[in-house]
């Protein structure tokens, strides 16, 4: 899971986190593109505009380049879920926050790192490990969210919240595979529907 969009690349500056950034940015690219083995610190340099011995002040290693693209990603996420502390129903919170992860697969480059991220974290790599902490950070903020909305009687009162989580996160993973595979198609459309299968699913008023 990713929530980060891939912008076009800024030009490099003279401010530290602008060049950090500017070469995060650079490495989102290269790993979207190659994937995060296969991406080499010359490709992500090439993709800067930058020497290696410039580039390697800022991050002496790939492994040090994944891991701030993850804490991005750690950010990014905590920023999105904030949408579930909205007001209203708890089905169209999530529906919102589904959306706004959805729509970031419209990006070529971010729906192919979305991919990536996913694909990394079967494997049993130190990246995984990294994406999958995040993973678990999510569902957790989600749990808290739906336990708060059943005892609210928000929700079915018998509602199973494990298993209700995997089928909402997996609903989201499986659209994020379906509309790379279908690029002319707008996330927002799915939003009746979305909203219609995760009301269903959490027993919630539909409205």
């Amino acid at each position: 899971m990713t929530f980060t969009d891939t912008a076009e690349l800024p030009e490099a500056a003279s401010a530290p986190l602008s060049r950090k950034d500017h070469i995060l940015r650079a490495a989102r690219l290269c790993f979207s593109r190659s994937g995060f083995h296969r991406a080499s610190m010359s490709e992500i340099c090439a993709e800067a505009k930058m020497s290696p011995g410039a580039l390697y002040r800022y991050y002496p290693s790939k492994d040090a380049i994944i891991e701030a693209i993850a804490e991005e990603e750690r950010l990014a996420a905590s920023a999105c879920l904030a949408q579930l502390a909205a007001p209203g129903p708890i089905a169209r919170r999530i529906t919102d926050v589904a959306l706004t992860y959805l729509a970031q697969a419209r990006d070529p480059e971010t729906g192919n790192l979305m991919v990536e991220i996913c694909s990394e974290s079967l494997r049993n790599t130190a990246v995984g490990e990294r994406f999958q902490a995040i993973e678990a950070e999510v569902r957790q903020r989600f749990q808290v969210v739906l336990e708060e909305a059943r005892s609210r009687g928000e929700i079915a009162a018998d509602l199973d919240l494990d298993l209700a989580l995997t089928f909402l996160m997996g609903m989201g993973d499986g659209l994020v595979m379906r509309l790379r595979l279908e690029p002319e198609r707008p996330a927002e459309t799915l939003r009746p529907y979305l909203h219609r299968m995760i009301a269903s699913l959490l027993g919630a008023d539909p409205a």
